[in-house]
């Protein structure tokens, strides 16, 4: 073989592992682009699942607040009609021994007139 011929060989020769080398580069550099997108995707799919995480737990926090306020506001109702209808009672009980009381004492004023009256008619009658 002649130089020439060697030369063209050994030149070819290069071209081709130059061209392996840059297609290896360009499938190593998309490699690592794929891999860092990858990365990416998955940071950020991570990132929003936390973000609707503190999310839903602020959303059940508020609503947990405003269920404990709600039964805060029935136990006071609760408390105040009972409240009331014990007064009611007391108050219609009241009445009612207030108007047994009122109806003796006008009992015993009415025997007690009678009393006195009687008293005074024998009196008259004898004198």
């Amino acid at each position: 073989m002649d130089q020439h011929h060697q030369r063209h060989i050994n030149e070819a020769a290069e071209q081709f592992a130059n061209a392996l080398t840059q297609s290896y580069r360009v499938v190593a550099d998309r490699s690592v682009s794929a891999q860092e997108r990858n990365a990416q995707l998955t940071q950020d799919f991570f990132n929003r699942t936390i973000d609707n995480l503190h999310t839903q737990a602020e959303d059940n926090r508020e609503v947990g607040q405003q269920l404990s306020e709600q039964q805060q506001r029935a136990s006071e109702a609760a408390q105040t009609l009972t409240q009331e209808s014990v007064n009611a009672y007391t108050d219609f009980v009241n009445s009612v021994f207030s108007f047994q009381q009122e109806a003796t004492q006008q009992a015993q004023k009415q025997t007690q007139r009678s009393a006195k009256g009687g008293g005074r008619r024998g009196k008259k009658q004898q004198g």
